[in-house]
């Protein structure tokens, strides 16, 4: 789809939504329109020319309780939807959302999830030997559950319109019409845990999350 042509029609469609002066409204709408008739463009068409979609490989594949929480602190932080889809060779994870806000929860992503699976790998060899293995994957997960909680008391939520949302709906419901949301599997039932959670939320707070206003470039993204 030509972006020009998009451009044109969006500067037609706020310039009728702008005028004070209906004749000039009127003639606006209509070039909108006839634009739109001649090249096939959708209302949504338009709409969509807002969103972006970014992806980056994130090493998940059976989503666990922490996992989906962390993908719910980045969907928070930032105002994007995300799904994880696994290709050939890896999984990854997309970022949905008005630009530029899924390419900053990419980066986002790549860079505390990091930290966190490496905090949580240096907790889990810190474990005594004795333990059984699914009990250090027990405490592994509630450290990281904690270091999530740690994380998510630090930012508010990213406020989507009510028009972005169901833009960013109708966006998801023509290229993704079969995506259905997965909720993490908890690893941790009957497991002997001790204070892991807590541990983790001293950990998390060792890390901060500062999010850019109003769409600052990534590069402001100030990660500790």
């Amino acid at each position: 789809m030509d972006n020009r042509i998009l451009n044109k029609i969006k500067k037609c469609l706020a310039l009728a939504k702008s005028a004070t002066n209906e004749n000039e409204a009127a003639a606006a709408m209509r070039s909108a329109q006839a634009l739109m008739e001649k090249h096939r463009i959708s209302i949504h068409d338009v709409g969509f020319a807002d969103i972006d979609e970014q992806r980056t490989v994130c090493g998940v594949n059976r989503v666990v309780r922490y996992q989906a929480m962390f993908v719910n602190l980045i969907e928070r932080a930032f105002g994007v939807d995300s799904f994880i889809q696994q290709t050939f060779s890896q999984s990854e994870i997309r970022f949905i959302g008005i630009a530029p806000q899924p390419e900053l929860a990419s980066y986002c992503w790549d860079v505390m999830w990091a930290k966190l699976k490496a905090d949580r790998a240096n907790y889990v060899k810190q474990q005594s030997k004795r333990c059984l293995r699914r009990t250090k994957i027990a405490r592994g997960d509630k450290f990281a559950e904690g270091w999530v909680i740690s994380i998510y008391e630090q930012v508010s939520q990213f406020a989507r319109t009510d028009t972005e949302n169901q833009l960013i709906e109708a966006y998801k419901t023509r290229h993704y019409p079969d995506l259905a949301k997965r909720s993490g599997t908890n690893r941790s039932k009957k497991a002997n845990v001790g204070n892991a959670i807590i541990d983790g939320i001293k950990a998390g707070k060792k890390h901060s999350i500062n999010r850019p206003i109003n769409g600052e470039s990534q590069r402001k993204i100030s990660m500790q």
